[in-house]
């Protein structure tokens, strides 16, 4: 793997600010000096990440999640950091300078991680090319049975894995990759004998391609009666199912102007494109997750979830909907008839159809209460509450006060009983909501970090000592004559936290290295376990005279230090040690 140049990674650094990446992924809003929106992170309503235009920094105040804009893309995108160095200096037009001894991460895990992106081409390639032997016939007839055009095999790049025990096994070895690389890629699987065999056996392949245009992973159709009709890569370094789309990096392209088509798999997006229909991507066999909804966000102005028309795709694109509200999408729901799922309809009843069905989607909230208008019987007076009950939880949610109002009238007419009723129970779970929101924003401002609240608890310190060595460390980093002081008098034995130690050591070699006190960089320079710790304690600011507070701080430290070691040789009974130490102590009280 290349190593490059520290210049190169500071002209990155430099040349791409924080909050326009940041900007393409969450919707910011300026408070004071930094930059406040929801955490791509973690589910929350109300704002509690934070981005810093001065330092360059991101932190979340809800979940503990922070770092510099490195660290933002390695997150969001799935990269290591190589990889989010690249994509960064592309987004800048920078161009790379490979040196040795540059920076770089665990070698062993980068450069797997590269064999498996280069593994994956070399299988698809062979997947291929089994399609194309002749002897292939049951891949062809299921090809033919589907209706599948040979631009369509084309473009998806299908392929067939053999109905063998090890043809992808032995071809990948023939290549130079050992078994334990192809069983890491996904690939194969070792049972408990320690047999490694193909995990993919006579299924037509779907290769799973990444925005950037990598190959990940695959998806298999079974073409046999095997009972998991459809099988996906399991995990691995370079594959997370829930952070991954199909077929987005086709669809992309037309998201912000025609929006993407949800649909739940991999032949609905071959049948939909075959029918000139492009912008549709497809999830992973799981349950739609957080992480998916950030990444339609970014590419598509309109998501239009078309789920198959059984009672579980229904069930599942209700929470689909959910999932992609929080993350701030617009949605609409496609209803269709007359067929199991999108491929089926489109086979029935052509494009035409399907589009016309497009322009009748249903908006998030009509969809909602369309379900639940199924679940009741609107003719008894029990049923009507009961739907009105729900529908109002519905309501709620509704932040247009116009729009909100539209529905309480429709619903009283449907069910004769009075908006005023309605707007009553509506504005009752609101408030309660509004309290519920308080009191948790009540908490955080109370409390430190979810991750610093837990480091309390693991040691054992007091609020007060935590408080005072994260302000000291902010300090010390941030102020050159504080940290003069922090190089004389200061100990890491004075920290009572271990990973406080570690900050301050490593604050001491990296300014000693630099010039400037940038915090963005402190973080690309730190062990990466460290990296929420320091942004946690380096996103802060604090108003004070920083040298006779950091003399204050120093000097708590030290007579709380000196404090425990006193009472712990006073347990064991040795008087002449304390004092000593008392004596040692009342010499060098002051600073």
């Amino acid at each position: 793997m290349p190593r490059y140049s520290q210049n190169s990674i500071s002209e990155v650094s430099h040349r791409n600010n924080i909050v326009d990446v940041v900007s393409s992924y969450v919707k910011l809003k300026r408070n004071g000096n930094s930059y406040t929106g929801l955490c791509p992170f973690h589910k929350e309503k109300t704002p509690s990440f934070h981005v810093s235009e001065d330092k360059q920094l991101y932190y979340c105040f809800g979940c503990g999640a922070g770092g510099n804009i490195f660290d933002f893309v390695m997150k969001m995108e799935n990269l290591d950091f190589v990889d989010s160095l690249k994509f960064l200096a592309q987004r800048a037009g920078v161009t790379l300078e490979e040196e040795k001894g540059g920076y770089t991460q665990n070698e062993a895990e980068v450069n797997l991680k590269q064999r498996i992106y280069e593994m994956n081409v070399v299988a698809a390639r062979h997947f291929v090319d089994n399609l194309l032997d002749k002897n292939a016939k049951t891949a062809h007839e299921y090809v033919k049975k589907r209706m599948l055009s040979r631009d369509t095999v084309i473009k998806f790049g299908l392929g067939y894995a053999k109905d063998e025990w090890s043809d992808l096994c032995d071809f990948l070895k023939e290549k130079g990759y050992t078994e334990d690389e192809i069983v890491s890629a996904g690939l194969a699987v070792k049972n408990e004998k320690g047999r490694v065999y193909d995990k993919f056996r006579n299924r037509l392949m779907f290769p799973i391609i990444n925005v950037r245009g990598s190959v990940i992973a695959f998806g298999g159709r079974a073409l046999g009666d095997d009972p998991a009709k459809y099988m996906n890569s399991p995990e691995t370094p370079v594959f997370h199912k829930g952070r991954n789309v199909y077929n987005l990096n086709h669809a992309k392209q037309y998201g912000q102007k025609d929006g993407l088509i949800l649909v739940e798999g991999y032949m609905d997006v071959a049948s939909l494109n075959q029918y000139g229909i492009p912008n549709v991507i497809a999830g992973l066999g799981t349950a739609f997750t957080d992480e998916q909804a950030a990444l339609l966000k970014r590419y598509a102005s309109m998501i239009y979830v078309c789920y198959d028309s059984d009672s579980a795709g229904q069930n599942a694109a209700l929470k689909s909907v959910d999932i992609l509200s929080s993350a701030g999408n617009k949605i609409k729901v496609v209803q269709f008839s007359g067929a199991k799922d999108p491929d089926e309809f489109l086979q029935k009843k052509g494009a035409e159809s399907f589009r016309k069905c497009l322009s009748q989607a249903l908006g998030a909230v009509e969809y909602k209460i369309m379900r639940l208008r199924s679940d009741f019987d609107l003719t008894d007076i029990d049923g009507k509450v009961a739907f009105v009950t729900k529908t109002a939880e519905i309501l709620a949610t509704i932040e247009n006060q116009i729009e909100r109002d539209a529905y309480i009238k429709r619903i009283a007419n449907e069910t004769d009983i009075s908006d005023a009723a309605i707007l009553t129970e509506v504005n009752k779970i609101i408030y309660r909501t509004s309290q519920k929101q308080a009191r948790n924003e009540k908490y955080v401002q109370q409390n430190e970090t979810a991750a610093d609240i837990k480091a309390q608890a693991d040691k054992a310190q007091s609020t007060a000592t935590y408080k005072a060595e994260r302000m000291l460390l902010n300090i010390i980093f941030f102020q050159r004559k504080a940290f003069e002081l922090a190089k004389e008098e200061l100990s890491p034995e004075l920290f009572s936290g271990e990973d406080n130690k570690k900050l301050f050591e490593a604050m001491l070699s990296y300014k000693s290295e630099t010039a400037e006190a940038q915090a963005s960089g402190f973080l690309s320079y730190i062990d990466p376990s460290l990296k929420e710790k320091a942004a946690a304690i380096l996103y802060r600011e604090y108003e004070c005279d920083s040298v006779q507070a950091a003399k204050d701080m120093i000097k708590k430290m030290k007579g709380e230090l000196m404090n425990s070691k006193i009472k712990q040789l006073a347990k064991e009974g040795k008087v002449e040690e304390v004092n000593a130490l008392i004596r040692k102590f009342t010499v060098r009280r002051g600073l």
